[in-house]
């Protein structure tokens, strides 16, 4: 049994403000393999680090983020909302988020919205498409990267495709689960079908880590890394001590 890579959603956004440079920090600083993060564009094509259409809840602006000058989004404080240390803190353009994630940690890039193709060109132009992966709720920018970058991998969501075999049809790289879709059969079907499988759950149940690393889940897209990594400790420990085979 190996450890699980751990996906740091929204970089560390329980210590941090989410999507932030100072979330990114503290991420890597957990021993985080990847950063999670969502990109969103300026009215005049700015690719932004940001999870929410509009900016009030992760800003002292107020708007939608796509009615918005990159020079307006550049003087947003998006630090002040999580805590006063962190004021100042700015909504990262994605070109600057990449250029701090280099040689440092993975990239899960979650687009909200924006074009794939230019996602995938700023993570080649980095050398960082091999530890890179995309996912977006919308249905037309997933059929976009499958058509228009197929080299940039693709996690699909097992609520969407319903089945390990519809995973492998839609070329995908990596099928995530959650709570209430994930079984153990699940699990070991999708790794004998050639896929990564993941674990979204922003929850701290450690029974939900237990099941997972028992499991054999390959990733863990979480919030609450130190808990995790201490049930997956414990759980390893024990097998080791007791000579258990994974």
């Amino acid at each position: 049994m190996k450890q699980a890579v751990i996906v740091c959603h929204r970089g560390a956004c329980l210590v941090s403000p989410e999507n932030t440079f100072a979330s990114l920090e503290k991420a890597i600083g957990f021993g985080g393999d990847v950063v999670e993060f969502d990109v969103r564009p300026s009215s005049d094509g700015i690719l932004y680090v940001m999870h929410d259409a509009l900016v009030d809840r992760t800003t002292n602006g107020s708007g939608r983020i796509s009615d918005m000058t990159s020079a307006d989004i550049d003087q947003l404080d998006a630090g002040s909302w999580f805590g006063s240390v962190f004021t100042g803190e700015r909504v990262p353009r994605l070109d600057a988020f990449l250029d701090a994630c280099r040689g440092r940690i993975g990239t899960y890039v979650e687009i909200k919205a924006g074009d794939p193709v230019e996602v995938r060109d700023m993570l080649a132009a980095r050398d960082m498409l091999d530890d890179a992966w995309t996912f977006s709720f919308d249905e037309d920018i997933r059929a976009e990267t499958r058509a228009k970058v197929p080299d940039f991998k693709r996690m699909v969501l097992f609520k969407h495709v319903g089945s390990v075999d519809e995973a492998v049809t839609q070329d995908a790289h990596i099928l995530e689960f959650h709570v209430d879709d994930m079984d153990e059969l699940l699990v070991r079907d999708a790794r004998d079908a050639g896929l990564v499988t993941q674990m979204f759950y922003d929850g701290n149940d450690r029974t939900v880590f237990e099941k997972a690393v028992r499991w054999g889940v390959d990733q863990m897209n979480i919030d609450h890394v130190q808990i995790f990594k201490q049930v997956e400790r414990d759980i390893l420990n024990f097998r080791n001590i007791n000579n258990v085979s994974a």
